[in-house]
C-alpha cells in the first residue's frame, strides 16, 4: 500500500512551528557548483574505490575525502555544523539524528584522546574517520535540497560509469601495476564497488527498466564478476525489501531471470573474466555455497577451498576480538581505543606471514566498534544508524521513494562483510546518498520545488481512489 499524498514540506513540519522560527537558511548562489561537486564524490569514491580516495597531497596525508568535508565546512558553516548544532538545542526533523551523531562523535573523540596518551601519534585520525565522516551526511543534505532530482541523476552516472568503467577493469585494467605518485601501492585502477548501488537505483528511480536494459545487464556482469559476496547479500537483501514495499513481485523475477540469461551466454561463450579464473554458474554457486559447507562447493569449483577460507580466516579473528572484549569490564565497556594493535590479538594462523603489519579493520564493523569502543561504542553507532533509518522511513512516507531506505539495508548488510564504515571510498557515498535520500524530510530549499510523486505504471480497480505506488520518482532518470 503506497504512502498517503500529502504537500511538500517547509524545512520543518508545522508541529514544530513553536521553536520560534528555527529555518537555518541553506540556500546559496553557488549552489549548482558545490550539488555538482556532491555528485562528482559520490560518483568518484563509489566507481574508482581506493584510487579516488588517494587523490590529494598523499605525503602531507592530505587525502580528497577530508579536502573536501573541510571545504564544505568553511564554505557552508550554517548547512553543516549551523543545522546539527540548531537540531541539538531546539525541535526538528533532525533532533533524534543530531543527538546521536553528538554522542557517536564524542565517543570517537574520547577514543582518539585514549589513542594519543597510550603512545599511537596522529595515526589515531585513521581510526576516526568511523565517526567524523558521519558530517558527509548533511553536505548530502544541502545538496539534495538544493537539488531534488540531483540523487536519481547521480545513480543514473553511477549507472554508466560503473558498468562500462567495472568492464574494463575486469577484462583489460586489473593486472596493471601502475601506482598512483606519492604512493606504494595504490594502483591507477581500482575496482569498482557500485554495482549494488547502480543496480538498485536503476530499480527505484526507472518507470520502465527495458529502456535501461544495457546499463542493468552491464552492472550485473560487474557484480558477478567482482564476486564481493557481501555485495550480493546486501543487493539481495535490499530487492526483495523493495519488491515487499512495493508489491513488484514481477520485476524482481525479471531481474533474477535476467541475470540467470546472462550467465548462461557468459558459460555458454567460455569468456573469462576476473583475474582468478571464470565466471559462470558453477563458480558463483561455489562462492555462495563455500561458507556453509566446503565440501559441496568443492563439486562446483577448484577454488572452493580458497572461497570458504576467507570467511573462515576473519571468523579466527572475530572470536579473539569478542573472547578480548569481554575478558575485562573496562575493555567490554570501552574497548581498546583507537590506535591499538587490534591485529595483535589475532591467532597465529591468521597472522602468519602478516607478523608486522597492523591490520586496521577485521572487515565486519561490530566487531570493529567492539574492538576499538567497547559495547558503549556498539550502541551509540547502532543508535545513530537507527536515527539515519528512521529519517529515510520518514523520506519514503512523504516522498514514495524507497530508494534511501532500501540502500541503508544494503550498506549495513554489506558492512558486516567488509570494511565498510572505516574507509573514504565506501562510507562517504554512503553518507552522501543517505543525506541526498533524506532531502524530503525537510522539503527542497527556498524556491526550490520536489519532482512529482510517482505515477502507477498499470491501471488500478479503482481510478479514482487509487493511491501511487512507491518505487519511483516522476521523470527521475530522464534524459537532460
Amino acid at each position: 500500500m503506497g504512502p498517503r499524498h500529502r504537500q511538500p514540506l517547509p524545512l520543518l513540519h508545522r508541529r514544530h512551528a513553536g521553536c520560534r522560527g528555527f529555518r537555518p537558511d541553506l540556500s546559496d548562489a553557488g549552489g549548482a557548483m558545490w550539488g555538482r561537486f556532491v555528485g562528482f564524490l559520490t560518483v568518484g569514491y563509489f566507481c574508482l574505490g581506493r584510487t579516488f580516495a588517494y587523490l590529494g597531497i598523499p605525503q602531507a596525508k592530505l587525502f580528497i575525502g577530508e579536502l573536501a568535508l573541510g571545504a564544505f565546512i568553511l564554505a557552508k558553516p550554517q548547512a553543516a555544523i549551523g543545522v546539527w548544532a540548531a537540531s541539538l538545542l531546539r525541535p526538528s526533523p533532525l533532533a533524534m539524528l543530531s543527538l546521536a551523531q553528538y554522542l557517536f562523535l564524542i565517543c570517537g573523540v574520547l577514543q582518539a584522546v585514549r589513542g594519543l596518551f597510550a603512545g599511537s601519534g596522529f595515526d589515531v585520525i585513521k581510526y576516526f574517520v568511523f565517526n567524523y565522516y558521519s558530517f558527509y551526511l548533511y553536505f548530502g543534505l544541502w545538496a539534495g535540497r538544493d537539488d531534488p532530482t540531483l540523487l536519481s541523476r547521480t545513480l543514473r552516472a553511477i549507472a554508466w560509469v560503473n558498468g562500462v568503467y567495472g568492464l574494463l577493469y575486469l577484462v583489460a585494467l586489473k593486472d596493471v601495476g601502475i601506482f598512483l605518485p606519492g604512493t606504494e601501492n595504490v594502483r591507477v585502477f581500482s575496482q569498482a564497488n557500485a554495482s549494488a548501488a547502480a543496480v538498485l537505483g536503476l530499480v527505484c528511480f526507472e518507470p520502465r527498466l527495458e529502456r535501461v536494459w544495457h546499463l542493468l545487464l552491464l552492472n550485473i556482469v560487474v557484480l558477478l564478476g567482482n564476486s564481493v559476496r557481501a555485495e550480493w547479500l546486501g543487493l539481495g537483501l535490499a530487492i526483495l525489501l523493495w519488491a515487499l514495499l512495493t508489491g513488484r513481485i514481477g520485476r524482481v523475477l525479471g531481474l533474477g531471470a535476467a541475470g540467470l540469461a546472462l550467465l548462461g551466454l557468459v558459460e555458454l561463450s567460455g569468456v573469462q573474466i576476473a583475474g582468478r579464473g571464470e565466471v559462470s554458474v558453477s563458480s558463483i554457486i561455489s562462492r555462495a555455497v563455500a561458507p556453509f559447507d566446503e565440501k559441496l562447493a568443492s563439486e562446483f569449483s577448484p577454488y572452493a577451498a580458497e572461497d570458504g577460507g576467507t570467511l573462515k580466516w576473519r571468523q579466527a579473528w572475530w572470536e579473539t576480538i569478542w573472547a578480548a572484549a569481554n575478558s575485562d569490564p573496562q575493555l567490554e565497556l570501552f574497548g581498546h581505543g583507537y590506535g591499538f594493535d587490534l591485529f595483535s590479538l589475532a591467532p597465529p594462523s591468521v597472522r602468519a606471514g602478516q607478523e608486522h603489519e597492523n591490520v586496521r579493520t577485521p572487515h565486519n564493523v561490530f566487531y570493529y566498534a567492539l574492538g576499538y569502543t567497547g559495547w558503549v561504542g556498539v550502541l551509540l553507532f547502532a543508535f545513530f544508524q537507527l536515527s539515519i533509518l528512521a529519517l529515510q522511513w520518514r523520506s519514503y512516507r512523504r516522498s514514495g521513494q524507497p530508494f534511501g531506505m532500501l540502500y541503508w539495508v544494503a550498506g549495513i548488510a554489506i558492512s558486516f562483510f567488509s570494511n565498510y564504515f572505516e574507509t573514504p571510498f565506501q562510507s562517504i557515498p554512503f553518507y552522501l546518498v543517505m543525506g541526498m535520500a533524506m532531502a524530503p524530510v525537510l522539503g527542497p530549499l527556498p524556491g526550490r520545488s520536489l519532482p512529482e510523486r510517482p505515477v502507477p505504471d498499470r491501471p488500478s480497480q479503482n481510478r479514482q481512489e487509487a493511491a501511487p505506488p512507491p518505487g519511483r520518482i516522476a521523470g527521475a532518470g530522464r534524459r537532460r
